[in-house]
């Protein structure tokens, strides 16, 4: 499968080929230039209002070797015109010709990208001015073998997310026994995310799929890959984004979007109980007759009725 990324400043812009070209193009790019040790990876779909406070969190980091790689997933709004504006040299952005959702677009700032860590960030949050002098100071104190490291975010109600926290390194089973805590809390999960960019060598995001892809993603990469939970936080997510994926109340756009993704939504679920389903069942039984819920309401957006 082909995609329609195009880098559009930083570089010589180029039409994305097959995710595996992709992949190979972005290891010769980084063998050929001197990477920075950060890539600071945000994803962006009409977010005119917003993405410029969230870039300039990053150039404003007290730690400097570090580009930026911004994904403009085809936004129709003014964001192509402020990222334009602001002409960095350590901001690069990669234009979706077509909205494709937010793990397609994730998987095209991988692509582009040429740190050493990858730290990931919506378009609604920001960083804190030491937050990557921080995180340079965990990767070297990090456990041997470990590659991802997950940090807590500050929201604008001060609360604090994730809403329960990992103590230390956590693998398969303990990631497993996290997701049910949340669910049966029912608190919030996201956080902060700073990753080798080996792991991405193998386990990149779904670049054909749209919706929410973390759950089966995650699962996914936790059979292979340990985290570190540190307590620091490390970032802020705002809620002023009236189009944000998980807060979206305007009708119109919500049905649209829950409709046109409901195919893939019940890829994931059905995949997620095919890949998963014995250990959900034996470590995380709240997890899996959610996402067997979740895998029925799919259905029947999508109009399947098997």
């Amino acid at each position: 499968m082909t995609s329609d990324a195009v880098l559009v400043s930083g570089s010589v812009a180029a039409a994305d080929a097959s995710p595996t070209v992709a992949v190979e193009r972005r290891l010769t790019a980084a063998q050929d230039m001197a990477r920075p040790f950060f890539s600071v990876l945000i994803t962006a779909y009409n977010r005119a209002d917003h993405i410029e406070r969230c870039v300039r969190s990053v150039l404003d980091q007290t730690f400097a070797d570090l580009e930026i790689v911004v994904a403009d997933d085809g936004s129709t709004d003014g964001t192509p015109a402020v990222l334009a504006a602001l002409a960095q040299p350590r901001l690069r952005v990669v234009r979706h010709e077509r909205n494709r959702g937010i793990s397609p677009a994730r998987a095209s700032a991988v692509d582009h990208a040429r740190g050493e860590w990858f730290v990931m960030l919506d378009s609604d949050w920001e960083l804190f001015p030491g937050s990557l002098a921080r995180l340079r100071e965990l990767v070297d104190q990090r456990p041997p073998k470990v590659r991802m490291i997950r940090s807590r975010l500050r929201c604008d109600d001060g609360s604090l997310q994730p809403g329960v926290m990992p103590s230390a390194v956590t693998g398969y089973r303990e990631r497993l026994h996290w997701m049910e805590e949340v669910t049966a809390r029912r608190c919030s999960s996201p956080a902060g995310h700073c990753i080798h960019r080996s792991v991405f060598e193998t386990t990149n995001y779904f670049d054909d799929r749209r919706g929410a892809m973390e759950l089966l993603w995650e699962a996914d990469l936790a059979r292979t890959e340990s985290s570190l939970w540190v307590p620091d936080i490390l970032g802020k997510q705002h809620v002023d984004a009236d189009n944000s994926y998980s807060r979206d109340v305007v009708a119109s756009r919500l049905i649209s979007r829950l409709l046109d993704e409901a195919p893939d939504a019940l890829w994931m679920a059905e995949t997620m109980l095919s890949e998963h389903g014995d250990e959900l069942a034996r470590y995380a039984p709240r997890v899996r007759l959610s996402v067997l819920e979740r895998a029925v309401t799919q259905a029947f957006l999508s109009g399947d009725r098997r």
